[in-house]
């Protein structure tokens, strides 16, 4: 996870921390299932936002067999986390096996 931003305020020092800081947070979910073509896992945020995020993104760290044909996205966003949702991308693909393959996700707020 990034520093989280701060608002500026009269007689705060400036820092390098406070110059990289972000409110990006960020993570890996390991995915795990059996025989399916989708799978839904809940994702919550190391730390709670204010509101929604405006954006999250997701992306495998596998192209071995049983994920290279899939796809991944953040749905039912809220302040607190995200569903992870994964998908086989070809309809005529079997169902796939997963023991723990990373997808990785960061949230922008």
């Amino acid at each position: 996870m990034t520093v989280p931003g701060t608002l500026w305020h009269p007689g705060m020092l400036l820092t390098p921390d406070r110059l990289l800081a972000t409110d990006d947070q960020d993570g890996i979910a390991l995915v795990s299932f059996t025989t399916q073509t989708s799978w839904t896992q809940a994702v919550v945020f190391p730390e709670a936002y204010p509101a929604v995020p405006s954006g999250v993104t997701t992306e495998i760290q596998s192209g071995a067999g049983p994920t290279a044909r899939w796809d991944s996205r953040a749905i039912s966003i809220t302040a607190s986390g995200f569903t992870l949702f994964c998908y086989v991308t070809d309809a005529a693909s079997a169902t796939a096996t997963w023991s723990n393959v990373p997808v990785f996700w960061r949230a922008t707020y």
